[in-house]
């Protein structure tokens, strides 16, 4: 199988020094980089999958911006941190970076490092939000009366949350998304894409069929009468996506009033 090509942000105070860098990858397209304030922005518009960080960077701190991509991107980057001092590759781990390495890393060591990084399947900078993700794929698996006795609702909902903050898994639900579920449940694959095909079925024939059309609409194959599991799969991740990030944003509004009141 093919690896799917993810495409990168590079935070960095020589970001011309990076993209010659990463250049040289398959793996990896560079779709912006940055050495200041407006990098918090350009990446949450253009939602990379990877982020290349420097340590240092111009009036911004960036442990601060691992924090807020955390609090406020449903899909965040998986994180490369480049540090000047090991203490600060550690806080940076701490806060949610995938993979850590000095600043003066060996420039193929920092490119084997940033492709091994970038095909990660989760980001760990999504693990804060991931009960919500899969509070909010229960409630539509209620919503929808995907019966609670099928093991696929399990796995809907646990396949719902990671293709929710982490959309490159739809790239290869077999070879990606299927295997992932079922590491986390002590199963495999095939097990996880039988029962949810099992419990899709099930739902379409004695589900909610108003919270059916409400959900899915036209959109799916009039002829097939179901939705495959993947397009069932990736459009009740585009409703917890959605209903995350209005929980983000939520979030940060209360987070500002409280601050406010405070000072």
């Amino acid at each position: 199988m093919l690896t799917p090509e993810r495409s990168a942000y590079i935070a960095a105070m020589e970001p011309l020094r990076f993209e010659a860098l990463l250049g040289k990858s398959e793996q990896i397209a560079v779709v912006g980089s940055g050495s200041g304030e407006t990098i918090p922005e350009e990446i949450m518009g253009l939602c990379p999958d990877f982020l290349l960080l420097d340590g240092v960077l111009s009036g911004l701190d960036s442990l601060s911006l691992l924090e807020r991509l955390s609090e406020t991107m449903p899909c965040p980057p998986r994180v490369l941190y480049l540090g000047r001092e090991d203490k600060w590759l550690g806080l940076a781990l701490q806060r949610g970076a995938d993979a850590a390495a000095a600043w003066n890393t060996d420039d193929e060591i920092i490119l084997r490092l940033t492709e091994s990084t970038a095909q990660k399947p989760l980001p760990r900078l999504a693990e804060r939000w991931e009960a919500d993700r899969m509070e909010i794929a229960e409630k539509y698996a209620v919503l929808l009366r995907i019966p609670e006795a099928l093991k696929g609702k399990q796995y809907i909902c646990r396949a719902v949350s990671a293709l929710a903050c982490a959309p490159q898994l739809g790239a290869s639900f077999t070879g990606l998304l299927y295997p992932l579920v079922a590491s986390s449940c002590l199963t495999s694959a095939r097990a996880v894409e039988k029962a949810i095909r099992t419990a899709v079925e099930s739902t379409w024939l004695r589900g909610d069929l108003n919270a059916i059309q409400t959900l899915f609409g036209y959109s799916v194959d009039a002829e097939r009468g179901k939705p495959t599991n993947a397009e069932f799969l990736s459009m009740l991740a585009g409703y917890v996506r959605r209903d995350l990030a209005r929980r983000m944003r939520e979030k940060e509004r209360n987070d500002s009033e409280r601050m406010g009141k405070i000072s």
